[in-house]
């Protein structure tokens, strides 16, 4: 009876030893994208190119706690003069973010609390920014679908982010990002 419970854990292995088949724990993720603007804000603010990064920790493959850096460059389509002037509009928030995964797959949803920063004073001719008060809370909720790789660590996605500015006339930005995220 020995032999045969010894021969039967030779043929199939017990899988306690084995890898988890996605990584959990520290991940980093970079992404690229388009931002645009709603309301009335949305009338002076041109869409324009955005970046992403992110960071943090996975403390259960369902929920994960961490930081965003991002921002957009966009044209101020104000009344001239002057013309063709930039800006850029940056962000910094702390996220909670909830995930189910299908497989290879994963469906999220977050949230974010933080704070925009506008580089010039472009928009307060319009009424968008006051003088010297270019800083205001963000408010912001997301999700997306996210796509696991054969190697454990990477997966790629696309992301929808929503923020809202209180500071800036309530400006409401949406942020479109396409994105790779390596998971430690």
């Amino acid at each position: 009876m020995r032999t045969f419970a010894l021969l039967l854990l030779l043929l199939f292995p017990l899988r306690a030893g084995a890898e988890p088949k996605y990584a959990h724990g520290y991940y980093a993720e970079a992404g690229l994208g388009t931002s645009f603007y709603l309301g009335d804000a949305g009338k002076y603010i041109a869409p324009g190119p955005s970046f992403g990064l992110r960071s943090g920790y996975e403390l259960w493959p369902w929920l994960a706690l961490g930081g965003r850096f991002s921002g957009g460059i966009h044209e101020g389509d104000l009344p001239p003069p002057p013309e063709r002037e930039y800006f850029q509009l940056l962000e910094g928030a702390a996220e909670a973010r909830l995930t189910v995964r299908i497989q290879r797959v994963a469906l999220f949803a977050e949230g974010s609390l933080g704070f925009g920063y506008v580089t010039t004073n472009l928009l307060d001719r319009v009424g968008v920014t006051q003088p010297d008060e270019y800083l205001s809370t963000l408010l912001g909720a997301g999700g997306g679908i996210d796509y696991h790789t054969q190697n454990r660590h990477f997966s790629f996605g696309l992301t929808a982010d929503y923020a809202l500015f209180p500071g800036f006339s309530s400006a409401q930005g949406i942020t479109l990002r396409a994105y790779l995220r390596y998971t430690r």
